[in-house]
């Protein structure tokens, strides 16, 4: 078994946190590096530590911009034991990443040096994966000192396979090819051009393949309905009576379910949540902390980030909304087109199929809508907008733009009719 193999001889890992694809990742990207998005209950980072660490991985290396390292940090600090290094939190050691130049020669001595063990497992900081994924991806390391997650092409041209985004490699392929590198594909491609024909490689197959690569924020949906059905059944909250939960539901502390609320798993509730009442939370939803979902709203398959309200008689579906976000009563998402093909969506100057047949909205943090706004399948909104009263959002919109209807209206005199009281027969 891969867990017993790997119980035998410890390997670290290294999260490479790149510039490299951020702007497909807006709004969230914006402030937040793809590695702390939020997916089915935890952050990407914490789902790669719970994953790996049964298999033998005791200690992560975060390779980060400074800005990055910084929301690191506070991301991770539940983590943090007594009387530690300022570059180290619990598992976590972070080594400063220049965007332009890429790895220097002092952080790649001291990756060499005083961190790397005699393998390595590495990761591009956009990827995610199911513990499935992870134990089969071990096994095939078996035997072999380097080997990466490729997809391969039609032609099968071994110099024009795709890296993935994991690869696991002896320390000596690194040792004169992490100088310069600006992200995991940098050094897989130096390695394998250098030993090409003795390069193990596993095909990548999306449709069986647990393994996701966040190229945009969509494939946040995917690998959220994947990961959600793995949670673990809790209830750490306060349900009111007249309650109703089935399936897998995980809430945690703080947590507080109103009377007349359904909650269909499985989802996850974080800390601090205020439900209902009469909600209907369905399958795929995952809610971060301090979040409130008023009365009579729907949600389904649908990531929500910390501190945001969503007001009553909403509906949102197959969405990711940021942030510190504020529904006035009646929003709505549109997250199926009438022709019941693919959605679309608007990533900077081109225009891309989601490959999905259900796509609500992408929003940022900090938005706020008014009462009754609506969004067409595939919108993306950007950070600190706002959207007004009866608005149908048929097109993405910037970061900082309010947008409204300015209605035509007239104004006559109205006199009320006295009513005249009926006789009675």
């Amino acid at each position: 078994m891969a867990e017993e193999i790997l119980e035998e001889k410890k390997i670290k890992l290294v999260v490479f946190v790149s510039e490299k694809n951020r702007e497909q990742l807006l709004p969230l990207s914006e402030n937040t590096p793809p590695t702390l998005f939020h997916v089915a209950g935890k952050k990407i980072i914490d789902w790669i530590y719970k994953i790996t660490k049964k298999y033998g991985v005791e200690e992560i290396g975060i390779i980060a911009t400074k800005n990055d390292t910084v929301r690191f940090r506070e991301a991770l600090s539940d983590y943090m034991l007594l009387s530690e290094p300022p570059n180290k939190i619990g598992p976590f050691h972070f080594f400063e990443l220049n965007s332009k130049n890429g790895l220097s020669r002092e952080i790649s001595a001291n990756l060499l040096e005083g961190f790397l063990s005699k393998e390595s497992l590495w990761i591009e900081g956009n990827v995610i994966f199911s513990k499935k994924f992870f134990e089969d991806f071990l096994r095939k390391t078996q035997g072999t000192d380097k080997l990466a997650l490729v997809q391969e092409n039609e032609e099968e041209d071994d110099k024009d396979k795709e890296f993935m985004g994991i690869a696991y490699f002896a320390k000596r392929y690194l040792e004169s090819n992490l100088l310069g590198a600006t992200c995991v594909a940098d050094i897989y491609q130096r390695v394998s051009t250098k030993i090409a024909s003795f390069f193990n490689t596993m095909p990548y197959e999306i449709e069986k393949t647990e393994f996701w690569k966040i190229n945009y924020l969509w494939n946040l949906l995917d690998a959220n309905q994947v990961l959600i059905t793995t949670i673990k059944e809790k209830n750490h909250g306060t349900i009111e009576d007249n309650v109703t939960i089935i399936g897998k539901v995980s809430i945690e502390k703080g947590t507080r379910i109103r009377s007349g609320s359904y909650l269909e798993g499985p989802l996850a509730v974080g800390k601090n949540c205020d439900i209902g009442p009469n909600c209907y939370l369905r399958k795929g939803v995952s809610l971060d902390k301090n979040i409130r979902i008023g009365n009579a709203c729907e949600l389904k398959n649908t990531i929500v980030y910390d501190g945001t309200h969503i007001g009553h008689l909403s509906y949102v579906g197959d969405s990711i909304i940021g942030a510190n976000c504020n529904f006035g009563a009646g929003t709505i998402t549109g997250n199926l087109r009438l022709d019941d093909s693919a959605v679309k969506a608007k990533v900077g100057e081109d225009v891309i199929s989601t490959g999905r047949r259900k796509m609500g909205v992408i929003m940022g943090n900090n938005v706020k809508t008014a009462i009754n706004t609506y969004f067409m399948p595939g919108v993306i909104v950007g950070n600190n907008s706002a959207i007004g009263t009866g608005v149908i959002l048929k097109r993405n919109l910037e970061s900082g733009k309010f947008v409204y209807v300015d209605q035509p209206t007239i104004t006559q005199d109205w006199k009320i009719k006295a009513k005249e009281k009926k006789k009675d027969k």
